[in-house]
Order: C-alpha cells, then structure tokens, then sequence
C-alpha cells in the first residue's frame, strides 16, 4: 500500500500547487510580480513538473499491491464502463478544443450567453475528465490505479467550484446569472428546464474529433503508460500550451 499512498501524496502536490496558485491572493502578488503572460507561464511550469512526476510513478507502479474487486471482470458492468470512459474522454476533449470559447478561459474571462456545448454543461473539461476518471476508479483492481483515478475525480469537483467561486467574485452578476442557468453535471440545467438545448449551436465537429480521439486512444490502451507514462505527459504539454496560445490570440482581438 505504500505505492498507493505516495500515488496520494503525488496527487497532493500536483493538485495542492495547481489550486493554490490559482486563488485570487497569491495570484493577484504573482501576476504583480511576473505580469499575467509570466504568471501564466510559471503556473504551467509548476503544474507540468508535477504531474509528469506523478505520471511518472503512477507508470512505474500501477500494478503494485493486492488486487481489489471483481466488478470490472463481469462482461456487461466492465463494458458499460469502458462506453461511460470513452463518453467523458470524448467530452473533455471537447471542451478542449472550445475552450477559448469559455467564460473562464485565460487571458480575458468575460460572460457570454450560453451556446453549444456550455448548454450541456459550463465545465465541459472538468465533467468530461471526472466521468472518465470515474469509470475507470470502478475499472480499477490496483490501489495505485484506483487512487491515480479517484485524484482526477477530485480535482475536477474542486477545480469547477473554485473556477466558479473565483469568477463570481471577479465578474460578479453576469457569471452568477451565467452559473444560475448552467450545471456542472451533463445536461442537468437542462433537464432542470433552466436551459434550452439547441441543437443547431452545438459543436458537433468538436464532438467528432473528440469521439475519434477517444477510439483512438481506446485502441492504444495498452501502452499509453508506455516509456514511463512519457506520451501522457507530452499530451498534457502539448495540450496546456495549445490552449494558452489559443486563448491568448482570442483575447488581443477581443482587446480595443
């Protein structure tokens, strides 16, 4: 149980350091200091270096210690997981690709009606990873793995409710009126009748690369830990520095 305590702790550090650098205290002392480009950079170097090192160990030994329940054996549960998986990966890998399409994108948080894929959930990122992380904790039969899971769980709860708090208290009205007729949880504002899904606005091609995306890395399961969890890192490289360069050119043409 060793492995999977420090798999915890890994967690920690990452996640600690990740929302720590993002309240509005020390990011307002940091952006003072190292400007808003800078406190940018530096908060992704931070965020990288710690979760290639808890990428890294999760690699080395996920199939350390006992292994636990039999639920992902039966045919029919395991199969309906690996749909949920695929479901979630493929929603965050949406969200993604809009994400500067989003209130809380960086460089130029702003309030906007809801369209497309914020109709089905505000937090497309954190929702799309915490039902893919979720699937794969009742996939789990290693302690390592299952708390490498249960982490991304974590986060990405705390990680939307801090998004928000912090939002609400920087935008005020418009992001509290946003928050009010939006949800967290997939197609709940909806249901709840406090959105209106429009078919029209959604976008679908983002769903289809997203989709393929996910069949895709279905397919190479097998060796995405593969040279010490070396392609997991690259990917969370990769896809922080599209997202930021992204959100940065939306933001100088949205300036005066």
């Amino acid at each position: 149980m060793r492995a999977a305590w420090m798999t915890a702790l890994l967690w920690f550090l990452f996640g600690g350091t990740h929302v720590l650098l993002s309240m509005r205290a020390p990011r307002k002392r940091l952006v003072a200091r190292l400007g808003e480009t800078g406190f940018i950079a530096f908060y992704s170097a931070v965020a990288l270096a710690t979760f290639a090192a808890l990428v890294h160990y999760v690699a080395l030994h996920r199939f350390e210690g006992p292994k636990g329940w039999l639920l992902p054996t039966i045919p029919p549960v395991s199969g309906a997981l690996i749909v949920v998986s695929v479901l979630g990966l493929t929603l965050f890998i949406a969200g993604e690709l809009l994400y500067t399409q989003l209130p809380m994108a960086v460089f130029g948080h702003r309030s906007v009606r809801p369209r497309g894929i914020q109709q089905v959930t505000r937090h497309p990122g954190f929702a799309g990873i915490a039902i893919w992380a979720g699937a794969h904790c009742l996939l789990s039969v290693h302690p390592v793995s299952f708390v490498f899971f249960v982490g991304f769980v974590v986060l990405a709860l705390l990680g939307s409710l801090h998004q928000d708090r912090r939002l609400m208290k920087e935008m005020g009205a418009p992001y509290r009126e946003y928050v009010a007729v939006t949800s967290f949880l997939p197609f709940l504002a909806v249901l709840r009748g406090k959105q209106k899904l429009r078919l029209r606005e959604q976008p679908w091609w983002a769903y289809g690369l997203g989709l393929a995306a996910s069949l895709a890395l279905r397919k190479l399961h097998a060796h995405i830990f593969d040279f010490g969890g070396l392609w997991i890192i690259l990917g969370f490289a990769v896809g922080s520095v599209v997202a930021m360069l992204n959100s940065r050119s939306r933001a100088k043409h949205r300036d005066p």
